[in-house]
C-alpha cells in the first residue's frame, strides 16, 4: 500500500489460481500485493499443485510473506459423468441418470453420474438441478440400483457437470475420502494456512475437518466453511461459532434455496453471522464474471459490489476472473475502487456500532472505540500473537482503521481476510508495546503531527478464551518522520 494510502482500500481480495497457466501468475504478487490465494482442488491436479506451491513460495519471498493460502477442498463428488462438449436436454423428454460407467459419453436420453449413491437417496418428485440450477430434471422413479428415470422440466444445452439435490437428504460427509487423501499429502508441508470445506451442513461437518487436521498434525490450519446448502443457512450461527471464516458460495446456494430470489437477504444473514463473532466473510461467484474478457466491469457488477461491501462482506472472491481471465489487474483495481467509495460513505454516515453486546469486555471496548473524545485518533493498533483479540475488536467494526500487529506469520496470513492492515513484527512478550506499535506505523510510512493511535495490547494471554480483558489500552502519538526508534 502506498505511503499515504495505507487505508485507501480496506476490502480484501481472494484470487483463484488453478490448473490453467495464466501469464498473470508471474506478477501475481505485484497485482495482488496482499490478500488470499485460493487453490481450487476440484480443478487442480497434484502435479499442478506442486508447481503452484513453488509459485506461492516465490511470491512470499518477494512480497514479505504477506499472502494467505487457501486450499478449497472438493467435497462430496455429486457430479455428472462424461458430457463431452455438452448434451442437449429437451423439455418434457425422459432421461435416465445412471451410475453405470460414468466415463461413457452422455446422450440425450442417458447421462452418467459419478455419484454412486444417487439411486439410494433420491425419491419420486425430487428435483435434480444441473449447472447451478440452470437446468432442472424431476425424478419419476428409481429403476434399479444404478438407474434413475427423470423428466426434463427446464432444458437447454448443458456443459457443466455439477448436480444439486435441494430436496434430497444426503447422509454424505462434507469431508470426503478423496479430500482426506488429498489433504493428507498436501498438508505435509507448511505452505497452507486454511482449508475451505465444501457443502457444510452443520457443526458436525466442521468438527470432522477439525479432528482430521489434528490427526494429520496440522491443528494450526484454519477452516473456512462454505455456505452453499439450505441446512447450512438454517444452522449458520452455530457453524460460524466453530469456523474461522465463512464463504457465501452463491452458485450452489442459489440452486439449493427453495426460493432463489431470497439470495440477497440470505447473503446478508450470513455476513451478519460472521460479524457477530468477529470472523471474516468472503462473498463468491460471478462478482465480476464479465471481466474474464472485458477490461471494465458492467454497471450492474459495480452496483452489486457496492451493495456487498457496504453490507459488510470482508472479501470479494474472483474465480475465473483470475484463473483464466486476461485482465486480473483491472479486476483488483475495480474491487478496490468500489471499496474505497464504500469506505468514504461509512466515514460520513456511521455514527453507532454495527454490533452491540452487554458483556463487560464489549462495553469496555465499545466505550473506548466509539468515544467522542477519540476524534484525534487516526487508527487503532492491535498487538497480539494470535487472532482472537483482533476478533474482539473487529466485531465492533470501529470507524477508525485497524492495524493488526503480530509476531506469528500464520496469524498475519489469516489477517489478510479481515479489513485490516496486517503487520508482521518481531517482538517478545516483554517488549514495550508502544515501541512495537510505533515501529509498525513507521514501517507503513504513517506519520502525523498532533495525531495519535489507540493501542490495544494482548500478546501474553492464550488464544483460546474470550472472557478476559485486554492487558493494556492506551493512546500513543503517531511518529513524526524525524522520529528515531532506536
Amino acid at each position: 500500500m502506498a505511503a499515504n494510502g495505507v487505508f485507501d482500500h480496506t476490502v480484501k481480495i481472494v484470487a483463484t489460481i488453478g490448473e490453467r497457466t495464466s501469464p498473470a501468475y508471474d506478477k501475481l504478487e505485484e497485482i495482488l500485493g496482499q490478500g488470499t490465494i485460493r487453490i481450487n482442488l476440484a480443478f487442480c491436479s497434484k502435479e499442478r499443485y506442486q508447481e503452484l506451491r513453488d509459485l506461492i513460495r516465490r511470491i512470499r519471498t518477494k512480497g514479505g510473506d504477506k499472502i494467505n493460502i487457501l486450499l478449497d477442498a472438493v467435497g462430496p463428488r455429486v457430479k455428472l459423468g462424461n458430457l463431452g462438449s455438452g448434451v442437449n436436454l429437451k423439455e418434457g423428454a425422459e432421461v435416465v441418470i445412471t451410475t453405470q460407467d460414468p466415463k461413457k459419453l452422455a446422450t440425450e436420453d442417458r447421462i452418467g453420474t459419478i455419484f454412486k449413491e444417487l439411486p439410494k437417496f433420491i425419491k419420486p418428485g425430487d428435483p435434480i438441478l444441473l449447472a447451478e440450477g440452470k437446468f432442472k430434471l424431476e425424478t419419476i422413479r428409481v429403476l434399479n440400483e444404478t438407474d434413475v428415470l427423470t423428466r426434463v422440466v427446464k432444458g437447454g444445452f448443458c456443459k457443466k457437470r455439477g448436480i444439486n439435490l435441494p430436496k434430497t437428504d444426503l447422509p454424505v460427509p462434507a469431508l470426503s475420502d478423496n479430500d482426506k487423501e488429498d489433504l493428507s499429502e498436501l498438508l505435509k508441508e507448511p505452505d497452507v494456512d486454511m482449508v475451505a470445506l465444501s457443502f457444510v451442513r452443520n457443526v458436525t461437518d466442521v468438527k470432522m475437518l477439525r479432528d482430521f487436521l489434528e490427526q494429520v498434525g496440522r491443528p494450526d490450519v484454519r477452516i473456512m466453511s462454505k455456505i452453499e446448502t439450505t441446512s447450512a443457512v438454517e444452522n449458520i450461527n452455530a457453524i460460524a461459532s466453530v469456523s474461522d471464516a465463512l464463504m457465501v458460495a452463491r452458485g450452489d446456494l442459489w440452486a439449493e434455496l427453495e426460493n432463489p430470489w431470497t439470495l440477497p437477504s440470505v447473503t446478508c444473514d450470513i455476513i451478519k453471522a460472521g460479524q457477530t463473532i468477529g470472523i471474516p466473510v468472503v462473498t463468491a461467484t460471478q462478482t465480476l464474471s464479465s471481466m474474464q474478457t472485458n477490461e471494465l466491469p458492467t454497471r450492474a457488477e459495480v452496483d452489486e459490489l457496492y451493495f456487498l461491501i457496504s453490507r459488510g462482506t470482508d472479501c470479494i472472491m474472483g474465480s475465473e476472473e483470475f484463473a483464466v481471465g486476461i485482465y486480473p489487474e483491472a479486476v483488483v483495481h475495480s474491487i478496490r475502487a468500489v471499496g474505497k467509495e464504500v469506505d468514504k460513505e461509512i466515514q460520513k454516515s456511521l455514527s453507532v456500532p454495527r454490533y452491540l453486546s452487554s458483556t463487560p469486555l464489549d462495553r469496555e471496548l465499545a466505550g473506548i472505540i466509539w468515544a467522542e473524545g477519540t476524534k484525534r485518533i487516526r487508527c487503532i493498533c492491535i498487538i497480539s500473537s494470535r487472532a482472537n483479540y483482533l476478533k474482539e475488536v473487529y466485531r465492533h467494526r470501529p470507524k477508525k482503521p485497524l492495524i493488526a500487529i503480530s509476531n506469528h506469520a500464520q496469524s498475519v496470513h489469516y489477517f489478510q481476510l479481515f479489513q485490516v492492515v496486517p503487520v508482521l513484527a518481531k517482538f517478545d512478550v516483554t517488549d514495550d508495546a508502544s515501541v512495537i506499535a510505533r515501529a509498525a506505523l513507521k514501517q507503513l510510512n504513517l506519520f502525523g503531527q498532533q495525531e495519535s493511535a489507540l493501542l490495544i495490547v494482548n500478546h501474553t494471554g492464550p488464544d483460546t478464551t474470550r472472557d478476559h480483558h485486554f492487558s493494556r489500552i492506551e493512546e500513543i502519538p503517531l511518529p513524526s518522520s524525524a522520529d528515531s526508534l532506536d
